[in-house]
């Protein structure tokens, strides 16, 4: 059962990788290389060791970084995610995350995936075949139920949002050297209050990374978060509402390396939200057992 523990080791550092990714020329000569190639392939995921399904330019960001991927951000889910967990994670993209936490929390957990991207889906699906313990629910998450309008950009499916220029307003966006285009469709929405009431199902552990419906995410799921223990929320706008939203349930704030977030200004990217140790308690109650 070793596999399942829920400290990630050390990674060392990866000379020609970190060149290509710091080198703008060599950057110039392979991504068009790529980019001709780009096909379906398999990887080990380093976070889960299961297959991972992908395509090798579109989604080149997890085989390039692999370990090295946000890697404290990764420390620190490990560190809140226990064995028999429940996850909800909002945004599951093509399945990196949602087969780290399908390990993290083992057979005896759970891990309900919202993800509506058509040609996310067809990824995350394979990738979470393997995983018993994972639900995929094939929706976006909002403040209300119903159907929205979901634009699905040709990028690799890392900026689709139900915000119109969510895409189009973001730095990555303008660094891949390729046209961006949007493709709107109607899908379901559905909150997170909702399908918990449904599905008596209430999570430990929430992540969302919804590209800047994050706000809509929170209002719809007032009670998933008074029940929450712990959740990471990748807040790119209404700062001041989400930050006042997460305080308001007694949340503490941090940045993925720990240091405490006091204002909505420190609020860029990955936030954490933790529930305040316990009196007398010399470890936050996201520490694994």
């Amino acid at each position: 059962m070793s596999r399942l523990q829920p400290t990630l080791s050390t990674p060392t550092p990866r000379p020609l990788r970190a060149g290509l990714a710091s080198s703008r020329l060599l950057r110039l000569i392979a991504l068009p290389l790529l980019r001709r190639i780009d096909r379906p392939i398999t990887m080990t995921n380093p976070f889960s060791d299961l297959p991972f399904h992908l395509l090798s330019y579109t989604h080149k960001g997890y085989w390039f970084y692999g370990r090295h991927r946000e890697t404290v951000t990764m420390e620190r889910l490990a560190q809140m995610t226990r064995r028999g967990d429940t996850v909800f994670e909002v945004g599951g993209h093509i399945g990196y995350l949602t087969q780290f936490f399908a390990r993290q929390v083992s057979h005896r957990g759970q891990v309900h995936v919202f993800e509506p991207g058509q040609q996310n889906q067809q990824f995350l699906r394979k990738n979470i075949a393997r995983c018993m313990q994972c639900v995929h629910i094939n929706a976006a998450v909002s403040d209300r139920v119903g159907k929205a309008v979901f634009y699905e950009e040709n990028l690799g499916g890392f900026m689709n949002s139900l915000e119109a220029d969510f895409a189009t307003s973001t730095e990555n966006a303008r660094t891949q050297g390729q046209t961006l285009t949007l493709h709107p469709r109607s899908v379901n929405t559905t909150t997170l209050d909702d399908y918990a009431t449904a599905h008596n199902v209430w999570p430990d552990v929430v992540k969302i990374d919804c590209e800047g419906t994050e706000l809509a995410v929170l209002r719809g799921g007032r009670q998933v978060l008074q029940a929450a223990r712990c959740a990471m929320i990748e807040v790119s706008r209404h700062k001041d509402a989400v930050f006042d939203m997460l305080s308001g349930f007694d949340f503490v704030l941090s940045q993925p390396d720990g240091t405490p977030i006091t204002t909505p200004k420190q609020m860029n990217g990955n936030v954490f939200a933790t529930r305040p140790a316990p009196s007398g308690s010399a470890h936050p109650t996201t520490d694994p057992p």
